[in-house]
């Protein structure tokens, strides 16, 4: 857990940008190409204030909860399904400990949120985190630090999965036929098909999940998580639902690239060996 979070929450300290954009791309209404977007929050608010600075704290805080859980009760939650593991026992597994981790994360998850999706409303939020927060409190009480719950657990258990699934069958396989050494080299390849995967699963969860959250800053007040949902899809179409697919593994597969091979190499540093 601790490899897994110190890698995570420094990776998304540094990737911030294309978590802002892609939340930012989700909600906004004005522009009809992600170039055009991306433009415009460049030359008004710079890439500082507007993308890298915006909810950087509660990302990596969410990040290092979500994923210290997903990826350090993984192995041992996986070996406990099944004598031998299996794709099934991947998958459920990464399911099981990524719910758990973005449930104790969700307040983190929705102040990032307020923070990088309101910059779309006609109020961008003021302050940091602790003053979000407050004010979230304030206005909808404790309640509201766990809006879009259900959405972002299973959102989070469906990236954790992606994640797990896609880099331990890869590992798995390649030990089975013995195609690369265990090294680096194996650990960025294994890496993309988690990133493939994790943005695959997770892309339809994640765009409600924004939308609900996001909801009372954008003037929408939807009853649930599904009424948001079922409002989506009458008003926007299915396909509405892959929103930001791209903008979302740009952003995960480097974030993947550069935190799974250099957790690898953490957990041999603490002498408990590469993820097996």
């Amino acid at each position: 857990m601790a490899a897994a979070s110190s890698c995570i929450a420094a990776a998304v300290v540094l990737f911030n940008p294309l978590d802002a954009f892609r939340l930012r791309w989700q909600v906004q209404t004005r522009h009809t190409t992600m170039r055009a977007h991306v433009v415009s929050i460049l030359k008004n608010e710079g890439l500082v204030g507007g993308l890298w600075m915006r909810g950087v704290g509660s990302n990596a805080v969410g990040a290092a909860v979500s994923r210290g859980i997903g990826m350090g009760a993984y192995p041992t939650l996986r070996d406990s399904l099944a004598k031998e593991k299996s794709s099934g026992t991947m998958f459920m597994a990464g399911l099981l400990s990524g719910g758990v981790g973005y449930f104790v994360s969700t307040p983190a998850w929705v102040i990032k949120t307020r923070l990088q999706a309101g910059m779309e409303s006609t109020k961008p939020p003021k302050g940091n985190g602790i003053q979000v927060a407050k004010e979230i409190v304030h206005r909808e009480g404790l309640k509201g630090l766990y809006r879009g719950a259900s959405a972002l657990i299973i959102r989070g258990a469906l990236i954790n999965a992606g994640n797990t699934l896609g880099y331990d069958f890869v590992k798995s396989k390649n030990k089975m036929h013995g195609f690369m050494k265990e090294g680096p080299e194996l650990h960025v390849v294994a890496s993309v098909a988690a990133a493939f995967l994790s943005s695959t699963f997770s892309v339809p969860a994640d765009f409600v999940m924004t939308k609900y959250q996001a909801g009372p800053q954008m003037g929408k007040h939807y009853k649930s998580v599904a009424d948001c949902a079922l409002t989506l899809l009458r008003e926007e179409g299915p396909s509405s639902f892959f929103r930001g697919w791209t903008p979302l593994f740009v952003r995960v597969a480097p974030l993947y690239i550069c935190y799974l091979p250099v957790f690898e190499q953490v957990r041999v540093l603490l002498g408990i060996g590469y993820m097996d």
